[in-house]
C-alpha cells in the first residue's frame, strides 16, 4: 500500500483522501485572513500523485479582543513612563500624526542671568526623533539653534546644555522600530512628541529680542546648525586620559555642554572617565565670569576650573589676571602631550594665542578640536 511521510506521520492514500475532504470543507469554513484553520489539505504533484499538507491552528488570528489592545496600550505607556522617571527633565507625550518638520514651538521656561549683560534662556524644546530630521536635531556640543520670534529669525544662537540625551528617544525608537506587543498595530497611529530643556546663551548686545524674553513666551525652534565639535579624534578613552578645554567668550557655553554631558550620551567626551579634566576659562572682567555658580559642580566631576580676567575695572577679584597664555604658565598640571586631547572654544581672535601656546607645549595638531565659528 503507498504511504506519505508528513510531519513524520506515515499516511495510507485513502486515509489521505478521507482526511481531504475534511480539511477542505474545514478549510471553507475559515476567514479569508486566516486560511491556516486546522485539518489536513491536498496539493496536487506532478503526474497525479498527490500529497498532503497539515494546516496548524491559528490562534486568534483574526480578531484582537478590546482586552488585548488595552493591555498593548498599557504596555507601551509602561514604556514611556519608564523613560520619563529616568530622564525626570522631559516630557513625552502622544500627538496626532503630522509628520518631520522644520520648525517647532517652544516655551520659555525659566530667564537667569549668569553675567553681566548674558542670561541663559531655558526652552521646552521638541527633540522626538520622529518629529525632527537627524540631521536638524541638536546631537552635538557646538551646535548654533534659530529661533523664530514672530516674524524675526535669530541665528547662530549659542547653546549652553548638552546635546538631548538618547533616553529621551527610547520610546520614540521604541515605537518606530517597530517593537511593539502583538495588538499595537491595530491602534490609530499616532506619534510621540519629547519636550527636553534646551539653554540658550544671549548676550543683549548680540540679540536683545532674546535677551528680553520672559518666562511664558512662545517662540519656535529651527534647525540646529552643523557646527558642532567632532570629537572623534580624542575620544579614545586608554590614548587620551588627559582633557583640557579652552574657552573664552561665547566658547563658555560649550565648554559647559562639554562639562555637563552624561558619560556615553550625545555628543559625551566621557570626561568621568579621564584621568585629568581641566577648564582654563578667561573672561574680560570677574562680572562677565559665566556660570560660577556651576564650577562647583563640574570639579563634583573631578574637573580642575581655572579661570582667569583679562581686567579687574576695579571690581573685586583675588584671581590671576591676563591671558590664557598666562593661566597656563600659572597652573601645576603635568601632562603627556601625546596623551592629551584638547578642546578649543575661543574667539576667532583668540584661536592664534591658543595654538601657539598648544604647539609650545607640545600637543600635535590632530589632537586639537576647535569650535570652527566665526565669533
Amino acid at each position: 500500500m503507498a504511504t506519505l511521510q508528513s510531519l513524520g506521520v506515515a499516511l495510507s492514500s485513502s486515509a489521505v483522501l478521507s482526511q481531504n475532504a475534511g480539511g477542505l470543507q474545514q478549510q471553507q469554513q475559515c476567514s479569508s485572513r486566516a486560511r491556516v484553520c486546522g485539518g489536513v489539505g491536498v496539493v496536487p504533484l506532478r503526474g497525479g500523485r498527490r500529497r498532503t499538507a497539515v494546516r496548524v491552528p491559528a490562534v486568534g488570528a483574526e480578531a484582537v479582543e478590546s482586552s488585548e489592545i488595552a493591555e498593548a496600550v498599557k504596555a507601551r505607556r509602561e514604556v514611556q513612563d519608564k523613560a520619563g522617571a529616568e530622564g525626570k527633565n522631559f516630557v513625552i507625550r502622544e500627538v496626532d500624526c503630522v509628520g518631520k518638520q522644520d520648525w517647532h514651538g517652544a516655551i520659555v521656561t525659566k530667564v537667569e542671568e549668569i553675567a553681566a549683560g548674558t542670561r541663559c534662556i531655558t526652552l521646552t524644546a521638541e527633540c522626538s526623533r520622529e518629529l525632527v530630521k537627524i540631521e536638524a536635531a541638536y546631537r552635538k556640543a557646538g551646535q548654533l539653534a534659530q529661533v523664530r520670534i514672530g516674524e524675526e529669525v535669530l541665528t547662530g544662537v549659542t547653546c549652553s546644555s548638552s546635546p538631548f540625551s538618547n533616553v529621551v528617544n527610547d520610546p520614540v525608537l521604541y515605537k518606530i522600530r517597530g517593537d511593539i506587543p502583538a495588538g499595537t498595530t491595530k491602534l490609530p497611529q499616532y506619534s510621540l512628541s519629547a519636550k527636553a530643556p534646551l539653554d540658550l546663551h544671549v548676550t543683549e548686545a548680540e540679540s536683545p529680542a532674546l535677551f528680553n524674553l520672559k518666562e511664558g513666551d512662545e517662540v519656535e525652534l529651527g534647525p540646529f546648525s552643523e557646527t558642532g565639535l567632532d570629537l572623534r579624534p580624542i575620544m579614545f578613552l586608554t590614548r587620551y586620559s588627559t582633557q583640557l578645554i579652552f574657552a573664552q567668550g561665547r566658547g563658555i557655553a560649550v565648554a559647559r555642554a562639554l562639562m555637563e554631558c552624561r558619560d556615553g550620551d550625545n555628543g559625551s567626551l566621557n570626561l568621568g572617565l579621564r584621568e585629568d579634566v581641566r577648564l582654563y576659562y578667561a573672561a574680560s572682567s570677574p562680572s562677565s565670569l559665566a556660570y560660577k555658580d556651576r564650577f562647583g559642580l563640574w570639579e563634583g566631576k573631578k574637573a580642575k576650573v581655572r579661570t582667569i580676567v583679562e581686567n579687574t575695572n576695579g571690581e573685586a577679584w583675588d584671581g590671576p589676571v591676563g591671558s590664557l597664555l598666562t593661566l597656563w604658565d600659572e597652573d601645576d598640571i603635568e601632562y603627556d602631550p601625546m596623551t592629551t586631547g584638547v578642546v578649543v572654544c575661543v574667539e576667532k581672535s583668540r584661536r592664534e594665542e591658543v595654538k601657539s601656546l598648544l604647539a609650545e607645549a607640545g600637543v600635535p595638531e590632530g589632537q586639537i578640536v576647535t569650535w570652527d565659528v566665526d565669533i
